[in-house]
């Protein structure tokens, strides 16, 4: 008895260190590493790059237009994922009913365990936004992701050409080396330099495209097959129709406009035919 006593408890604490550890790692994301990427970005690499090879005005000003849209997206759809409440409310016209929050929900409702309540049209909880993807920040969610794939694309093109500025060609491809393969360090009598540090975090951008793009191709197939995450885990072949039908199903009416604006109001087909009604 008393052993299962202390495995709940535990498992009680568990789960509250690692809700307490999201909400820490969200609020960085939103507060501290986005905006503190951007700074960098516009303060240190923009600075050198203008100087180093005397972009015109015209360029350095599309650069700064294309810095900033792809900033105010990432940071919109970020935020609008974060705020937008996508929980099922309790409804008598369905047959499903959750034991757990004891209600009657929708049918395309699921229960979170970590968010203890039902979610709309649930795809997944989002770790790094401490918040469930459902039916209405699926929009906002698959559009942050696009937007980070192509600002860190953008990046990684201003980047190279920023550390290209602090080596020679040979000493580029040398301290590539050395953050590939940390052994060649103790063969190389050479000390470790920031030039290090700037390849390094070159590495670190490169990954981040890699994985940004495979996140956004994976849901955004998800998006145009009519599934969720879920569902594509479970391998369920369901027939949802057209694909323009599906991309409308998530992005909305207004669709063209939500995704170059995340503040764009975009209703939801169901939505638009409540209110016809």
């Amino acid at each position: 008895m008393n052993t299962k006593v202390i495995t709940k408890a535990l498992r009680r604490n568990i789960s509250t260190i690692a809700k307490i550890w999201e909400k820490i790692l969200c609020y960085n994301l939103v507060l501290l590493i986005t905006p503190c990427y951007f700074i960098f970005e516009m303060s240190v690499v923009r600075p050198t790059i203008v100087t180093y090879y005397n972009i015109g005005t015209l360029k350095h000003t599309l650069h700064i237009i294309c810095s900033t849209f792809c900033f105010v997206n990432v940071v919109g759809n970020m935020i609008y994922s974060i705020a937008t409440d996508t929980t099922a409310k309790p409804t008598m016209q369905s047959d499903s009913y959750c034991e757990i929050c004891k209600i009657k929900r929708p049918a395309n409702a699921w229960h979170c365990k970590t968010c203890n309540v039902c979610i709309l049209k649930r795809d997944h909880h989002c770790f790094f936004f401490s918040r469930c993807i459902g039916l209405r920040n699926q929009r906002y969610y698959v559009l942050y992701l696009g937007y980070v794939l192509i600002s860190m694309i953008y990046s990684l093109y201003y980047n190279y050409y920023y550390v290209l500025t602090k080596f020679g060609d040979d000493n580029m491809v040398l301290s590539a080396f050395r953050v590939i393969n940390p052994f060649l360090r103790y063969l190389i009598p050479e000390p470790l330099g920031i030039g290090d540090l700037y390849m390094f975090f070159l590495f670190l951008n490169t990954g981040l495209v890699i994985w940004s793009g495979g996140l956004f191709y994976f849901h955004m197939m998800n998006v145009l097959r009519g599934l969720s995450a879920h569902e594509f885990r479970k391998d369920l072949s369901v027939d949802r129709g057209m694909m323009k039908t599906n991309f409308v199903s998530v992005f909305g009416v207004k669709w063209y406009w939500a995704i170059i604006l995340p503040f764009v109001e975009s209703p939801l087909p169901e939505d638009v035919d409540i209110k016809c009604q």
